[in-house]
């Protein structure tokens, strides 16, 4: 009898599979995503930068924060749904440690400089390295991006909200806080919360709804926390202030959640809707849940 080969892993990921998610998703998502890791931790300043390689089809893009703990453990850089810190807490955006192996997956090549040693992902494969960041973290890649892609991705960049205290630079451009319009409290919605053995579930839970107006030419959209989920093309965006249950693209939300805060918005700010308002989806949603 021939001896059994055993795998020490039930199986593999391909990198050019995974990219195609990415590819899906749109290159707004690394900008999304880099800088939500980076908002879930202790860090006060952001500076993001993306520029495009001219003549080739790449963007250089790097991520720099000044949390004092960095990175705490390189491993989850590169594990898929290892077992992520944030999943419990509802005023933290992470989940599965799955969207930076999209991010990493799109990349042609990355390095990941923090507290606890460097990564480097090249053609060759990864490779750790023992310098290490006095604090905080610094991400920077080679990734394939084109025109149409490096110019979405711009634009989304400037419609995260950053939450108070923190500072976010784009290509040199700060960010602006935005001071919302009325703040809506005790609104319960469902999220996602680990039962007591860390599985996720949906969950009611009180949350804050925070309200914005759109500055000129914005559509209006859903946010998770300042991170920009899904237009809706509302009188106002919308800061949900704790986990949503998004799809696992991550850009969109089913229609009965979209109802709820649609309704506690109409309820609140219903004397701020003109006629044109109270003809949208805005409106009409929270018309029809009182019926």
């Amino acid at each position: 009898m021939c001896p059994m080969t055993v795998a020490p892993n039930w199986f593999n990921v391909d990198k050019e599979g995974l990219a195609k998610v990415l590819e899906r998703r749109g290159k707004e998502f690394v900008v999304f995503e880099l800088i939500s890791n980076c908002l879930d931790t202790a860090a006060k300043v952001v500076t993001v930068k993306l520029t495009k390689d001219a003549g080739r089809p790449f963007a250089e893009i790097s991520v720099e924060d000044d949390d004092p703990e960095g990175f705490q453990d390189l491993a989850h850089a590169y594990t898929l749904f290892a077992e992520s810190s944030r999943k419990g807490d509802q005023s933290k955006r992470g989940r599965f440690n799955f969207g930076e192996k999209i991010v990493l997956a799109g990349c042609r090549q990355a390095m990941i400089e923090t507290t606890t040693g460097t990564i480097v992902f090249d053609s060759e494969g990864r490779h750790v390295k023992r310098a290490k960041r006095a604090s905080g973290s610094l991400f920077t890649a080679l990734l394939r991006m084109n025109g149409k892609e490096f110019t979405a991705a711009c634009a989304a960049a400037m419609r995260i909200l950053p939450p108070p205290g923190v500072s976010i630079t784009f290509n040199g451009e700060a960010i602006p806080h935005r001071e919302p319009v009325t703040t809506i409290k005790n609104v319960c919605l469902p999220t996602i919360v680990p039962d007591e053995e860390g599985f996720l579930k949906r969950s009611y839970r009180s949350t804050e709804l925070h309200v914005y107006e759109p500055l000129p030419g914005e559509t209006t959209m859903l946010y998770e926390l300042g991170i920009p989920v899904v237009e809706t093309g509302d009188r106002w965006h919308v800061d949900v202030r704790q986990k949503v249950p998004v799809n696992l693209d991550r850009d969109n939300v089913d229609p009965g959640y979209l109802r709820d805060v649609r309704v506690a918005v109409v309820n609140a700010l219903a004397e701020r809707l003109t006629v044109t308002d109270a003809a949208a989806s805005l409106a009409s949603d929270a018309l029809a849940a009182r019926d």
